[in-house]
């Protein structure tokens, strides 16, 4: 399978009062064409800003570095990709406009007035009462109806590649499972390359074809979203595993991850994980791992010098 989207090196740094932020360290990715691919990792591990960045919205004083491919072809790292790729954002609730009615920021996005055509995109993403939906104000939809909204506005320049950034953290369970399935079945529909953003590893596990785990703005493990999560090989993806609630048995106590993710002002000239992992040694210290195959199947990776020696 070929890959719509390449991502090489990818390094965002903003600046501020203290010091330079490196919130994105060096991101190298591959989004498949037709495929989920699932973004897992901490707060503060680069997720969001890695995407936000290849679509240019960051901001003018952030430096980003690396190189970005789409469907083989260069894009420069100035919003030149949204015109083939739309992002559906975490809270719905500050992604529209209070002042304006659902059908006037459509219009702005669709580029038409045309009612029939705005209410069929409503009516795509299962908005009941499209003519109404377009003369309302957010504040007058649920939750999960400005999430469908929100969706609806992703599709209008009609993308190949729709990325979901924490699509469903301020849903409730049962909303959630609908969103969830709505980009699933808009996928099959329109043939859409997906790319979804969490930290809850049962929506990875649900939707996603491959995972990639990122921490300290680097992917530390990648592969097949059952070989990653049924046999992690880095410390970082086991910990992360251990740390979720489990729904079979007693729930005990959660696997907590001792200490934070480094600050992005912080060097680190090794594994960043390396403070936090049980298995660290002093060769995790000196250089920082590449990302290379585990040995069980090329499409499984892992950037840990003690996987490659049978731990942890």
């Amino acid at each position: 399978m070929t890959a719509l989207l390449s991502i090489d090196a990818l390094g965002v740094t903003f600046d501020s009062p203290g010091g330079a932020v490196r919130a994105v360290r060096s991101v190298s990715l591959d989004v498949r064409e037709g495929e989920t691919l699932g973004v897992v990792g901490e707060s503060g591990c680069g997720k969001s800003v890695t995407f936000r960045s290849i679509l240019g919205l960051t901001p003018q004083s952030a430096t980003t570095t690396g190189t970005v491919r789409f469907d083989g072809s260069p894009i420069d790292l100035d919003g030149s990709l949204c015109r083939h790729a739309a992002m559906i954002y975490q809270n719905p609730g500050a992604a529209l406009n209070p002042v304006f009615t659902i059908g006037q920021q459509l219009e702005l996005v669709a580029g038409t007035k045309d009612r029939e055509q705005l209410a069929s995109l409503l009516a795509d993403v299962g908005l009941p009462d499209p003519q109404r939906s377009l003369d309302a104000y957010p504040h007058e939809l649920s939750g999960g109806m400005r999430q469908r909204a929100v969706i609806a506005f992703a599709l209008a320049q009609d993308p190949r590649l729709l990325i979901a950034d924490e699509p469903t953290t301020a849903l409730d369970v049962t909303t959630q499972a609908q969103v969830l399935d709505l980009i699933q079945q808009i996928q099959r529909d329109r043939g859409l390359t997906v790319a979804i953003v969490s930290h809850d590893l049962g929506v990875i596990r649900r939707v996603a074809d491959r995972v990639a785990v990122l921490y300290a703005g680097r992917v530390v493990e990648t592969g097949p979203t059952d070989a990653v999560l049924e046999s992690p090989l880095h410390p970082y993806t086991q910990a992360l595993i251990r740390s979720q609630p489990s729904m079979a048995g007693d729930l005990g106590v959660l696997d907590a991850i001792p200490g934070a993710v480094p600050d992005g002002r912080t060097r680190i000239d090794g594994c960043s994980f390396a403070p936090r992992c049980p298995h660290a040694t002093d060769a995790c210290l000196a250089d920082v791992p590449p990302l290379e195959s585990t040995g069980r199947t090329d499409d499984h990776q892992v950037a840990c010098v003690l996987a490659g020696r049978g731990r942890p």
